[in-house]
């Protein structure tokens, strides 16, 4: 297979790994906010409790990543479709965040009040892999909203998931 036959079928493939939508948040030591949506992330450990995100080099959030840095994993619920496009656009970092009910925690991190989750964590580990750097993070708090309908993406598209039968 050619590489660029693999790079077409590999995609092909992930289009069809439907991952739950997230926007990651942190505050810089000169008080700005930056965040970006992702859906490369997933638990890496429930002992001791730790999650996975993966950043592309490219995005304005990388430069952000360092070892202890606090940060926010915000899971999206199926009514936050219009946040995760303005955090995926290439909009200026504090403006992506007029939209939403942003909150500060007692270190200043940004998390969405109303998210479907959230999962406060501290970078604990970074690893550079080709065009991204793979994240882990040590859980130091999560919060959950009652009702269950996270924002799923999937084949290029917004979707919400329902039960079976």
């Amino acid at each position: 297979m050619t590489d660029q036959a693999l790079d077409a079928a590999f995609r092909s493939a992930m289009r069809r790994l439907a991952a739950t939508v997230t926007v990651i948040s942190t505050r810089a030591e000169n008080g700005l906010r930056h965040g970006m949506t992702a859906t490369a992330v997933t638990s890496v450990s429930a002992n001791p409790p730790a999650v996975l995100a993966c950043v592309n080099r490219s995005a304005a959030l990388h430069a952000q990543l360092s070892l202890g840095r606090l940060l926010c994993i915000n899971l999206l619920h199926c009514s936050q479709q219009k946040l995760s496009e303005v955090f995926a656009a290439s909009a200026d970092g504090e403006a992506r965040f007029r939209i939403g009910d942003w909150r500060a925690d007692e270190h200043g991190v940004p998390y969405l009040a109303d998210a479907q989750a959230n999962v406060f964590c501290e970078i604990e580990a970074l690893h550079a892999y080709g065009s991204h750097s793979v994240c882990i993070g040590r859980v130091t708090r999560a919060t959950c909203r009652d009702d269950v309908a996270p924002l799923i993406y999937q084949d290029g598209a917004y979707m919400c998931t329902g039960p079976l039968g």
